[in-house]
């Protein structure tokens, strides 16, 4: 794993703190750090990771690369919850594939412990793909949905 600064690991353990998280692992290659608190007292250590996780982190990372060029951008969950396309289940869904979206448009919800998080398009484009159905579980840094940017 490159070499992790101590405020990058202090900020990891500042969102475990504000968000009651026990746990947070990041893979990068073929190592991975992993940070797991008691009472919010991080313990951090450093893993190995297969060599066939390795490999399919490696096809994942050049897929993302191929579509960032071809002007697609993800839209990522900044937080861990449960991944919601609409307000209310009562209510039309934020976006759909086929939409267009405005830079700083709520495209989704993500709700953690009752804490409701808007999640904005960081970009003006259209929706290609939402990646999460309704109501499932979102992790940290996992792609919500790709929007193709038109400017």
């Amino acid at each position: 794993m490159k070499e992790v600064s101590a405020d990058y690991i202090e900020k990891l353990i500042d969102i475990m703190k504000n968000n009651e998280l026990t746990e947070v692992t990041l893979e990068d290659g073929e190592k991975a750090l992993f940070i797991k608190s008691n009472n919010f007292k991080p313990v951090i250590k450093e893993k190995e990771i297969p060599v066939e996780a390795a490999l399919i982190e490696e096809s994942v990372q050049e897929e993302i690369a191929q579509e960032e060029k071809k002007n697609i951008v993800p839209i990522v969950s900044n937080m861990i919850g449960m991944f919601y396309s609409k307000p209310s289940p009562e209510e039309k869904p934020f976006v759909q594939v086929g939409d267009t979206v405005k830079k700083g448009q709520v495209v989704c919800i993500v709700e953690t412990i009752k804490l409701v998080n808007k999640v904005t398009s960081d970009v003006a484009g259209k929706v290609v793909e939402i990646c999460i159905e309704d109501g499932k579980p979102v992790e940290y840094g996992q792609t919500i949905m790709y929007i193709e940017k038109t400017e």
